[in-house]
């Protein structure tokens, strides 16, 4: 079986990569399948850096895998199924996990609501409209405002940084006195 024209992986292959991936199986697993032999991770990477249309497909079946996993949780708390001679500290972890993975891969579904409410004032002549910001900017904003607010420039920390047109001595070079 070759190389298929134009890409790494055949169609066949793709598809069977995003189904069990919607199933909740991990890529380092799938890879290991007889329907892919000869692929492997890096190939995938590649792959899915190559094909738009395969990567849309790929976050598909990784938002389905979030359901699948989240779907599992009360079986974990009832400890139904598989689950069912699982240990306290191991239900434990096996929750966390599976809240953990909902939160990063689906973070404006599963994660904590960030509730802004901002009072836009013109400052310099500048105005930014909160509302259009995404949660990362805002979040930029938040702490460039505290920063500000204990009076430091946000480089307190960074002592053997040497700023730009600073001498070893700590002193602007272009502000001498003559």
């Amino acid at each position: 079986m070759g190389r298929p024209p134009g890409g790494i992986m055949t169609q066949a292959q793709k598809v069977h990569i995003c189904e069990q991936i919607a199933d909740g199986r991990s890529l380092s697993l799938i890879v290991k399948d007889p329907e892919i032999e000869g692929i492997n991770v890096r190939t995938v990477n590649r792959e899915l850096n190559r094909d738009s249309f395969f990567l849309s497909e790929y976050a598909r079946a990784r938002e389905a895998s979030i359901e699948i996993k989240l779907s599992e949780t009360e079986d974990i708390i009832l400890g139904r199924g598989e689950f069912e001679n699982v240990d306290f500290e191991r239900a434990k972890e096996l929750l966390n996990d599976r809240r953990w993975h909902a939160i990063r891969l689906a973070r404006f579904r599963y994660g904590d609501k960030i509730d802004v409410q901002a009072t836009v004032k013109q400052v310099e002549g500048k105005v930014i409209d909160a509302k259009v910001l995404d949660v990362d900017q805002l979040l930029a904003i938040r702490q460039a405002l505290q920063i500000a607010a204990r009076g430091g420039d946000g480089y307190e920390e960074d002592e053997d940084y040497e700023y730009e047109g600073q001498d070893d001595s700590g002193e602007d070079e272009g502000l001498a006195e003559d």
